[in-house]
């Protein structure tokens, strides 16, 4: 089977090194929220997702080029009650108004519904802050909907950093606000297809070298510069103090959790290898049962997740960083910390020169995973992740329950070019992945850095089963 390829990926954005407005390959997010805030009816939306994945500046994006009349607050810390005179306030100055008396959001909204006449709009960021301080917050706003709105063509949108909040508190069979919502989206980190617009002229494998070290945040996408080779950009924007992602994960961790150094005592030993829960107890010294409530809270911040092999979600599961970003500050800045600190970045920059390659070939296999998932080539895939038993590992698996078809790939990040060895290997292992049993379909798949040798580009044209796909044919996948 030959590598795939399409005719019109999208990479015609313009760079001027000041791209924090530019909105990069969120399309299908963007029709999605311009058509919900454009019907006639009152709309509860829900946009959710780690902090500094882009739901400010999507939704600010499109009120203000929708030209819809609206609110914007970004509710913090301290406490319903501030939160709600301080929104009133913010409703007042949209409405060029004298700020009413209010108690709470109740009296906030009827203020609103006083004042305002036609479509309007009200994007309440960080509204998982209100649930975490208060959890009948979601009571109050289910009242808020229900009867203060009633009758009105005011819109909620609410967002949310703490995926789990968000989903736990709002969107839940047990919130208050089960069945008012009109839509939902929970807004990802950047596929390397939709970072490509980024680095217009960097070639597949200088991305793919680009996104193991900044991952898909676009505002961590944003402080590298599109004209400046990777070395370069990886010493000013990661390596140098006072740069905004030389202490990012650190400030991170302190605006968002109590006990950051124990956090970053986890993340640091996520990064390194440890991956059960009884290795992550060992490596900071502290009891196994102790560590429940802090995985969970780097779940909801988006920074870690439990994986498990894809032919089996109830196994046994290992946690993993979700960002690129982290595993190459753990791996490159934390460890040169007193280094970098004295302005020292030459001798990183080199070390880092000279091992990424291996910190790269982590990244290859997420990238052929989000490939496959994104694209349904070679196989369309209801799941699609690793696969591990014993001392025994596949980097992609895909399964389709409906056609019984599993997916097994292998990638080779290498400076030569692969051979039937690997085919072979990845045969021989396959029997090996309990799924579905004798009457399940098998199709194969290889992704290589240099490509493949003749030998098996020539079984590869002789089979419908084996897929190979080099860089820039992944690349093409997105």
């Amino acid at each position: 089977m030959t590598p795939y390829a399409t005719v019109d990926r999208k990479c015609d954005y313009v760079h001027d090194n000041i791209i924090a407005d530019i909105m990069i390959d969120r399309e299908v997010e963007r029709a999605w929220l311009e058509e919900r805030l454009a019907t006639d009816d009152r709309q509860l939306l829900v946009l959710y997702g780690r902090r500094r994945v882009g739901k400010t500046t999507l939704v600010s994006d499109v009120l203000d080029d929708c030209g819809l009349t609206s609110v914007y607050y970004l509710c913090d810390q301290r406490g319903i009650d501030h939160n709600a005179r301080a929104f009133a306030r913010a409703c007042t100055a949209t409405l060029d108004d004298v700020p009413p008396a209010v108690d709470d959001f109740t009296d906030a909204f009827t203020y609103l519904t006083r004042r305002v006449d036609g479509p309007f709009v009200v994007a309440l960021d960080e509204f998982s802050y209100l649930v975490e301080t208060d959890d009948t917050i979601t009571s109050v706003f289910q009242r808020i909907v229900d009867e203060t709105l009633a009758g009105t063509e005011i819109s909620l949108v609410l967002l949310g950093s703490s995926i789990s909040m968000m989903e736990e508190g709002v969107l839940s069979y047990e919130s208050p606000l089960y069945g008012r919502r009109t839509g939902q989206w929970r807004l990802e980190p950047l596929t390397l297809g939709q970072a490509a617009g980024f680095f217009p002229a960097y070639d597949a494998e200088e991305l793919i070298r680009a996104y193991g070290a900044v991952g898909g945040i676009p505002a961590y996408l944003e402080q590298f510069e599109p004209d400046r080779s990777l070395a370069d950009n990886v010493e000013t924007h990661i390596l140098s103090k006072g740069s905004f992602l030389f202490e990012e994960p650190e400030f991170l961790l302190r605006q968002e959790l109590r006990e950051p150094g124990t956090y970053l005592s986890i993340l640091e030993a996520i990064a390194h290898g440890a991956t059960r829960v009884s290795e992550i107890a060992n490596e900071i010294d502290r009891d196994a049962s102790s560590l429940s409530g802090y995985l969970g809270n780097l779940s909801r911040l988006g920074l870690i997740d439990r994986e498990t092999p894809v032919t089996d979600p109830d196994a046994r599961g290992v946690y993993r960083l979700t960002d690129h970003f982290l595993r190459f500050w753990f791996r490159y800045v934390l460890p040169n910390r007193g280094t970098l600190e004295r302005g020292q970045t030459t001798a990183v920059r080199a070390s880092i020169m000279e091992t990424l390659p291996s910190h790269t070939s982590w990244t290859f296999e997420a990238v052929c995973r989000q490939a496959v998932r994104s694209s349904g080539v070679p196989v369309g895939c209801d799941r699609v992740g690793r696969w591990w038993y014993d001392d025994n590992e596949i980097d992609v698996v895909g399964v389709n329950a409906g056609t019984e078809t599993l997916l097994l790939g292998e990638c080779k990040w290498t400076v030569e070019p692969v051979g039937r060895d690997l085919l072979v290997d990845l045969e021989t292992l396959g029997p090996d992945v309990r799924w579905r049993g004798e009457d399940r379909t098998v199709q194969y798949a290889l992704f290589a850095r240099a490509g493949f040798t003749e030998g098996l580009m020539a079984v590869a044209d002789e089979r419908d089963d084996l897929f190979l796909a080099t860089p820039a044919d992944i690349l093409d996948l997105f």
